[in-house]
């Protein structure tokens, strides 16, 4: 329904009702890797409507569940496609947003392009074709690792896969402005 809505606040309104349900189901089963993983996705709605230091808070829960559920749940493809995002986003964080993080938790997360890599690879491992997203991420790992051939190569699998989710039609177009500026 936080998709759905066009409403900041009914968005927002949402995703809570979202995460409280998932960490109850968290709470009722704790070792199922589904509730684990939902609780981190909502995790990540609700860090979208809060400021920097909630945001670095439930940056750190969505991290901890994330991790549960891949122990619990190691063949599913989503869950690397999640963590890889995650590691490419710490990658890219600024000194100042490391140091907020240190601060509220005692240490400076960090992450690589070549970890984020890793993870959006064995996405593609488990389940060949998973999503235009997945290929754009790998396409950017390659692009800031200056790897500009396999960057192409995903690029042009990106091409060949139809959009059907919102995320796909953002990454189609993200995809289209990277792949024009190899062309060009």
């Amino acid at each position: 329904m936080s998709e759905l809505s066009t409403n900041i606040q009914e968005k927002k309104h949402f995703a809570n009702i979202g995460k409280t349900l998932a960490e109850k189901a968290v709470t009722r089963a704790p070792m199922n890797g589904h509730c684990h993983l939902w609780y981190a996705v909502l995790c990540g709605y609700v860090s979208e409507f809060e400021g920097l230091q909630n945001k670095v808070n439930y940056g750190h829960r969505f991290k901890e569940h994330l991790d549960k559920a891949i122990q619990l749940l190691p063949e599913e493809p989503f869950l690397y496609y999640l963590n890889g995002r995650y590691c490419y986003a710490i990658s890219k964080l600024s000194w100042i947003e490391k140091k907020m993080a240190a601060t509220l938790f005692g240490k400076i997360p960090s992450s690589t392009v070549q970890e984020a890599l890793q993870n959006f690879l064995k996405v593609e491992d488990l389940h060949p074709r998973f999503s235009k997203s997945n290929y754009m991420y790998l396409a950017k790992c390659y692009i800031d690792l200056k790897q500009t051939k396999e960057a192409m190569k995903f690029c042009n699998l990106a091409e060949q896969l139809p959009c059907v989710t919102k995320e796909d039609k953002m990454a189609h177009e993200d995809m289209k402005k990277m792949c024009t500026a190899f062309k060009g």
